[in-house]
């Protein structure tokens, strides 16, 4: 169920050519405005995770309770359970016609994890600057942006057949997060 076909993660950090011993605005108060710079992201690029679908309660009668998950779905001869890209959304993230629950005694036929979630895009950024005030005394001020561009990054879907929510997106990351501080070093 953690098994994530496909994963990106990409780090860069970049400091930019201004100030002091660098390309542009090498002196001056152009240095001093311009130098100390820099900027940082981290890109994730990640498959979905698979998700089995299940039945709630005990249809199959083994005396699994009524609160167990212990059924699987049949498929539906004809049906893909994928929806075309332009056709997903928060409330039917998948084909919910393409499964359906096993006949009263009877276990579904459905293998485990045969449906993949949404994957994920995700970018964080940085800007930050140090600024040298003396000897051994500076100042680092950053700003920080998580998700930057606000996607959504969904998490979970509703799974189970005879639940309200089947089909349905459950949760998500968190979206855009924007973050500022200094720290003092001496």
């Amino acid at each position: 169920a953690f098994n994530a076909k496909l994963r990106w993660v990409n780090s860069m950090v970049y400091a930019l050519p201004f100030g002091t011993g660098h390309l542009w605005a090498r002196d001056g108060v152009a240095a001093k405005l311009a130098g100390g710079w820099q900027v940082a992201g981290i890109m994730s690029l990640q498959s979905g995770f698979p998700f089995t679908i299940n039945i709630s309660g005990d249809s199959a009668g083994i005396g699994g309770g009524s609160g167990g998950i212990l059924i699987r779905g049949n498929p539906v001869a004809g049906q893909d359970a994928q929806l075309p890209a332009d056709r997903r959304s928060t409330a039917k993230w998948f084909n919910t016609a393409a499964f359906v629950a096993p006949p009263a005694y009877q276990f579904g036929v459905l293998g485990r994890n045969t449906v993949v979630g949404p994957g994920i895009f995700n970018i964080d950024f940085t800007l930050s600057r140090q600024i040298h005030i003396r000897e051994r005394l500076g100042l680092e001020i950053r700003a920080e942006a998580f998700n930057l561009f606000n996607k959504s990054n969904y998490t979970q879907i509703g799974r189970i057949i005879n639940a309200s929510d089947y089909g349905q997106v459950n949760s998500q990351l968190a979206p855009r997060q924007l973050q500022f501080g200094a720290k003092l070093t001496f």
